[in-house]
């Protein structure tokens, strides 16, 4: 008995799944939370398995850095020993423990421009993530449902797929001009193609359903199809797009900051900007002062975002259910094992069928016998 409680122990328990939302065709909560219980059958179908150590200590890790930078952008203004726009020490000036990490060209405190730069990068990698994955998700759902507006929604993410992304931004902006906001606009308005056509093949396969169907010949409305089934079909990507835009959108402010293209933000990439602009910087010996600290913020952020990311992915993707245990029959033992059963026995049982040739010439031998 203490043998089988240790063997059920060590099977992960499977979520079950939602049987009363599937035969009603409702979502398990109904009501006005829909979306939850649109998430729940959605978790539930992927037949996920409950354990430890599904999240390590990356998630961990990730999660303590972005509630580190999350917390250094909320309390910039306390946090900051000085103002980062005015000159507080000589130009140049090595760390000591009045700057920690030197000052600039200007004077400017280095650590001050890190502590301040924190919080307009995580509103515009915040802002464009959102934005562009609501986006996708909108053209998505209306190329892979509403047939008609599949041929135009197409043409526009293939154009936006073909042309390159670092000049049609600086076109775009040059044209808007170079403003956080517009910025913003820009990488949330370009990011959306990929993750869209995505969508739309998820939506496509579950469109052709016989659950769908069944719900469209009962006179379901495209609203109930769409909010019922076809929504839930696209969740298990929604954690990795989440990742990959956050990512990019911090990359991509980074380097259009670098460019010049943030207005008067200041932000890490407009930092690394005003460090390269002098002309002599690798012959100073404080460049690395100037240089590395806003570079590793960038990563790590990414870092974090991926970590994040990687966790949440892991917790929705499907795994599978983990074989049933054998029944106990009468030719086992108390302990499990089967005596009667030989190696020759097993192979034999699990041995292909014969060929009929192989069948034939056994049978004519039999009677020549």
């Amino acid at each position: 008995m203490a043998r089988e409680v240790a063997r059920s122990a060590a099977v992960p328990r499977v979520i079950p799944r939602n049987e009363e939302s599937r035969a009603t065709g409702k979502p398990g909560l109904g009501g006005p939370r829909w979306f939850l219980g649109a998430l729940a059958d959605a978790r539930n179908d992927t037949a996920l398995t409950e354990g430890p150590g599904r999240r390590g200590p990356l998630f961990l890790a990730g999660c303590a850095l972005l509630f580190g930078f999350a917390l250094v952008a909320a309390l910039a203004p306390l946090l900051a020993p000085h103002d980062p726009r005015l000159p507080v020490g000589p130009p140049l000036a090595w760390p000591t423990r009045a700057h920690l990490l030197g000052t600039n060209d200007l004077g400017q405190d280095i650590l001050s421009q890190l502590i301040h730069g924190a919080r307009p990068t995580l509103i515009a990698a915040g802002w464009v993530t959102a934005l562009a994955t609501l986006l996708s998700w909108l053209v998505g759902l209306a190329a892979g449902f509403a047939r008609w507006a599949e041929g135009p929604l197409l043409a526009a993410t293939d154009l936006l797929l073909a042309l390159p992304n670092i000049p049609l931004y600086l076109l775009v902006l040059t044209l808007l001009g170079p403003s956080q906001r517009n910025l913003i606009l820009v990488l949330a308005l370009l990011a959306w193609p990929a993750f869209a056509r995505i969508v739309r093949s998820l939506v496509i396969g579950a469109r052709s359903a016989a659950y769908v169907e069944a719900s469209r010949m009962l006179g379901a409305s495209a609203g109930h199809i769409l909010r019922v089934h076809l929504l839930p079909a696209t969740l298990a990507v929604m954690p990795a797009n989440l990742v990959l835009t956050a990512r990019f959108a911090i990359a991509a402010e980074a380097t259009l900051a670098f460019l010049g293209l943030s207005g008067n933000a200041l932000t890490w990439g407009a930092m690394l900007s005003w460090a390269f602009a002098d002309p002599l910087l690798f012959l100073r010996p404080v460049w690395p002062w100037l240089v590395l600290p806003p570079t590793l913020a960038i990563v790590l952020l990414i870092l974090a975002v991926t970590w994040v990311g990687g966790g949440i992915a892991g917790g929705v993707t499907p795994r599978p259910r983990p074989p049933a245990p054998l029944a106990q029959d009468a030719s086992t033992d108390r302990h499990g094992s089967s005596p009667r059963r030989t190696p020759a026995r097993d192979r034999a049982a699990h041995a292909p069928p014969a060929p009929q040739w192989r069948a034939t010439r056994r049978r004519r031998a039999a009677d020549r016998r």
